[in-house]
């Protein structure tokens, strides 16, 4: 009877891993799917008890896997007011595995008990270390965001008209001269307009019309990028500009770690060729995650009275004219991180890109909460946060 409530555990572990993929786990680091497979075998396991326990009675053998069910919703319905999407993980999840495990136990209990099974006797023990295997296997495929950022594709090049034809219809035949016979006597040198046609300088003028020919236009060179100047030459960050923060978190008893993504489009500033320092503005109560204990914890206890952050590069190292002539530039930056009255020296690893009237910037960086002046956020449901702390910024700035 257990053998076969692992064996329909498994095979529900399996299914109910796939399934997990796609949809929204609530903390990655807790419900993925190995910790999905490894319920599936325990309530595979609690069916086959269940089964022999209670002799083959049908009725109480549904009863009993239908208040798991409810037992599952309840716990689901009680972790959503900490986690965000309990209900709507583990509801789906639940149904399978129940209905799973409690369709296959009864014919597999059967099944395993007949007397000559030789090699499928070990049957339950391959399809627990497929299940496992599926599992574990999996366990970094969700669908979490990642928080990586890239440089937007350069813009396509305009197609260059072709030029027009520049070869005028050739007429098909002499024109016919109109000009009329001087009067006097005919001879052979003489002859009528009947005659082979007259040279081109004794034709009127009026009598042929050339189509015309267009001149073939030049190409329009493509306009260089303005190159610094000593003027002021100031691009306006805004839409399309993105940071991320991922810093490595555990929750509860998960058997991993990963990585929680906090980011925000709030970003405005200016971005200066010209010397002038570069300064951009961070909106610290638009930052957002997947969940919204996290959000509320970052707006009411870690900023509650600090609602921006400022990043300042005072002047922007020589360009190199690869930069200037639209192609990918790559270095470092020395910056600043101001947060209330913490101001933080970062070094930036940046790749840019100046399209013309827009600049690309990608910015990489790392921190730690000590640098910062902030202690280390804590929670009930965290038993670990690292010390360091990913940055990624896009910045999109164009001419005003």
């Amino acid at each position: 009877m257990i053998l076969a409530g692992l064996t329909a555990g498994a095979v529900a572990a399996i299914i109910a891993a796939l399934v997990s993929l796609p949809l929204h786990s609530p903390v990655d680091s807790a419900f993925n799917s190995a910790t999905v497979a490894v319920a599936a075998l325990v309530v595979g396991l609690i069916a086959g008890l269940l089964w022999m326990r209670l002799s083959g009675r049908v009725l109480w053998y549904v009863v009993a896997l239908a208040g798991l069910f409810i037992l599952a919703l309840v716990i689901a319905f009680a972790g959503n007011t900490q986690l965000d999407r309990m209900v709507s993980f583990m509801a789906p999840l639940a149904a399978i595995v129940v209905v799973v495990c409690a369709v296959l136990t009864p014919p597999l209990a059967s099944f395993f008990t007949r007397p000559a099974l030789g090699l499928l006797k070990w049957s339950p023990a391959i399809v627990v270390v497929a299940a496992l295997a599926v599992g574990f296997g999996l366990i970094t495929q969700g669908d979490a965001e990642t928080g990586d950022l890239a440089l937007p594709p350069p813009p396509s090049a305009t197609a260059t008209p072709s030029a027009p034809a520049a070869t005028a219809a050739a007429p098909t035949a002499a024109p016919t001269s109109t000009v009329a016979p001087t009067p006097g006597p005919t001879s052979a040198a003489t002859t009528p307009a009947t005659a082979a046609a007259p040279s081109t300088a004794a034709r009127p003028a009026a009598t042929s019309t050339p189509v015309p020919v267009e001149p073939t236009p030049e190409p329009t060179p493509a306009a260089e990028p303005a190159q610094p100047d000593g003027e002021a030459q100031s691009f306006v960050i805004g839409e399309g500009s993105e940071i991320t923060f991922r810093v490595e978190e555990e929750l509860g008893r998960s058997p991993v770690r990963f990585k929680a993504v906090i980011s925000s489009t709030g970003l405005s500033g200016t971005a200066n060729l010209d010397g002038q320092p570069s300064v951009v503005t961070l909106d610290l109560h638009s930052l957002s995650s997947d969940q919204n204990y996290r959000d509320q914890y970052i707006r009411s206890r870690m900023f509650p009275d600090t609602p921006e952050a400022v990043v300042t590069v005072n002047q922007l190292p020589d360009l190199p004219q690869t930069f200037l002539n639209g192609e990918t530039t790559t270095g470092q930056l020395d910056g600043s991180l101001q947060i209330g009255d913490t101001v933080t020296p970062l070094v930036f690893d940046v790749e840019a890109r100046h399209d013309g009237d827009v600049i690309n910037v990608l910015g990489r960086t790392t921190f730690t909460w000590e640098q910062l002046g902030l202690s280390k956020p804590t929670a009930r449901s965290v038993v670990y946060l690292a010390d360091e702390v990913e940055v990624q910024v896009l910045l999109v700035a164009r001419t005003p």
